[in-house]
């Protein structure tokens, strides 16, 4: 019987992941190009993934679904007992960093600059940017 369990997060932007587990302090393993990693669960139990996301005896893994978007499964029961993170907080976590990685790379594809990151006391983060146009 499986115990890896997708969790629901909308991710589409694979560099943002990798930004906001090394946020996180996360490490992992990503896949070479057109090949897999190997991402531990229950009793040996494994999948294949485009990240593997080491959390002591069990791991996350990014699961590249082939249609520009990933979802993270894991056991989440052995991530919890193992390493005191919950699912929720896991997600919480990495959802913020990553929105804020995934923002800050759209920004900077459209040509603006940051000149201004605020901290909130509530965890958010304000940015101010900024775009020089010459004519």
């Amino acid at each position: 019987m499986s115990h890896f369990t997708k969790c629901e997060l909308k991710l589409t932007n694979l560099r943002a992941i990798k930004k906001a587990l090394q946020d996180m302090e996360l490490s992992f393993v990503e896949a070479e190009e057109g090949a897999t990693v190997t991402v531990r669960g229950y009793r040996g139990d494994t999948l294949q993934g485009a990240l593997c996301v080491n959390m002591g005896q069990y791991d996350v893994g990014v699961i590249d679904n082939g249609n520009g978007t990933f979802d993270l499964t894991a056991d989440w029961w052995g991530v919890e007992t193992t390493q005191g993170t919950s699912e929720q907080e896991f997600k919480n976590q990495l959802n913020r960093r990553y929105a804020y990685h995934n923002v800050l790379e759209a920004c900077e594809a459209k040509g603006y600059s940051v000149e201004e990151e605020v901290n909130e006391e509530d965890g958010s983060v304000q940015l101010v940017v900024r775009k020089w146009v010459t004519d």
